[in-house]
């Protein structure tokens, strides 16, 4: 899967910030995954987000 690079010029209206907890394995897994794939935790996990809603089964 190819994953959309965070662009924060696609962002500038939006102020909706959230605080997202997840246990220190998956932040750990998501770190490195990012990193190998040189995209940031933000990004992956937008991208992550956007295809569960596009897959989702109502």
């Amino acid at each position: 899967m190819k994953f959309e690079k965070f662009k924060p010029e696609n962002y500038k209206n939006v102020n909706t910030k959230f605080t997202l907890r997840l246990p220190e394995e998956m932040h750990e897994e998501i770190a490195k995954y990012s990193q190998r794939h040189d995209i940031s935790m933000n990004a992956l996990i937008l991208n992550c987000i956007k295809y569960a809603l596009a897959n989702r089964e109502d």
